[in-house]
């Protein structure tokens, strides 16, 4: 029980971990290939999360846990409290335990938001912010989508000078986010960097070459998504920014498996945008979401657009409101939709539907992120007469 306690406090370090490993591994059998450290502590950290929604859950229910670990939780986490952190209340039947349950879920919701002020303090706000990975803690609907990419163009994020971005759309798209993930959806964000530098209005006015001036557009696309880390994380939304740039002090670089595993875990995950999202010049910031989308294996890509015009759909014959639902063939025969024709073609071969809405409308983007019908939906369905 010593161990567990120093587990539980985080006072195991180098030799005790591998002295845990092996137990597991004694403990299963070799012949079952054994555990790693890392594995080990991944085990620790799910199972310490699992308790706590098992807390908050039968705070808010009072009724008992089915989870098997519960009971064994408890007694772990119970006798071995964080310095300052008060033990929980005994309990001796059901119904004493989920009163105990609430009152100690509690107490530990507001010990942790006072221990993590240290890690990610607030600036000039005079409060501390808790990092919460939502999607495994407070799913408050059914989502229509599970994985989603949301695609978000510099140009939506230009502010007036002398400032490149508007403070107030980056605020906008962290809240609609925060949303989202509180639903329960995994949410990673591609972002482009017209805002900044666009490589193609500049070779267009200079004749340079677009090889050499893409990069710079990369460059400006990380900007904006480490813009955007730092207002989710002063909201309490666990953020990571991966970019096929080399940028070690600012951001990840890209691997799939981390990718995926951030968003299991809760975090929202941030990639670039034209080369930094994909890696290399030349590429629209669509055709690197719908790139990273199928990496991923996101349910959806959602590309928010500005202003009302028609979702860059075309609007109907007789020139009523645009299609709420439209094919990728019809789509591209059309030939006026703003999104890359690229990009169309990736999503439909590994079938990836599409939703084009209007980002900068209150309440879009978390109600496209959820699966509500916002904007025009392109799938092989085709459209709905």
């Amino acid at each position: 029980m010593d161990r567990f306690e120093q587990l539980n406090r985080g006072n195991l370090r180098g030799r005790d971990w591998e002295d845990v490993a092996a137990a597991v591994t004694d403990g299963q059998g070799k012949s079952s290939g054994g555990k790693s450290v890392e594995q080990c502590k991944n085990k620790i950290d799910n199972l310490k999360k699992r308790y706590k929604v098992e807390c908050q859950r039968i705070a808010g229910s009072a009724s008992a846990s089915l989870w098997p670990w519960y009971k064994q939780m408890e007694q772990i986490m119970g006798n071995s409290p964080s310095p300052g952190t008060p033990k929980p209340p005994a309990a001796t039947n059901d119904k004493a335990r989920a009163a105990g349950a609430r009152a100690w879920s509690s107490v530990r919701i507001r010990s942790t938001t006072s221990r993590s002020g240290t890690r990610y303090p607030s600036s000039g706000t005079g409060h501390t912010t808790t990092m919460v990975p939502y999607s495994r803690s407070t799913p408050l609907s059914n989502p229509k989508w599970k994985r989603v990419l949301l695609k978000i163009g510099g140009t939506a994020l230009a502010g007036e000078a002398p400032h490149n971005v508007d403070p107030k759309v980056i605020m906008l798209i962290a809240r609609e986010v925060q949303v989202a993930c509180r639903h329960g959806v995994e949410v990673a964000i591609l972002m482009g960097g017209r805002n900044v530098f666009c490589a193609d209005s500049w070779v267009a006015a200079t004749g340079t070459d677009r090889a050499s001036t893409h990069p710079i557009g990369m460059m400006a696309a990380v900007m904006n998504a480490v813009l955007l880390q730092a207002s989710l994380e002063k909201i309490g939304v666990e953020t990571r920014v991966q970019t096929a740039l080399m940028m070690q002090e600012v951001a990840e670089p890209y691997i799939r498996r981390r990718a995926i595993r951030h968003l299991e875990k809760g975090r929202v995950v941030i990639f670039g945008g034209t080369g930094a999202g994909t890696g290399n010049p030349l590429f629209t910031t669509d055709t690197a979401a719908a790139l990273r989308a199928s990496e991923i294996n996101a349910d959806v890509v959602l590309k928010g657009v500005i202003g009302d015009d028609e979702y860059g759909c075309p609007p109907r014959s007789n020139g009523s409101a645009p299609f709420e639902h439209i094919s990728f063939r019809e789509l591209a025969a059309r030939g006026t939709s703003k999104m890359d024709m690229t990009a169309i073609t990736c999503c439909e071969e590994n079938n990836i539907p599409v939703v084009i809405f209007n980002m900068l409308e209150p309440g879009n983007m978390s109600r496209a992120i959820c699966g509500d019908q916002v904007g025009t939906l392109v799938d092989q369905s085709g459209r709905i007469t």
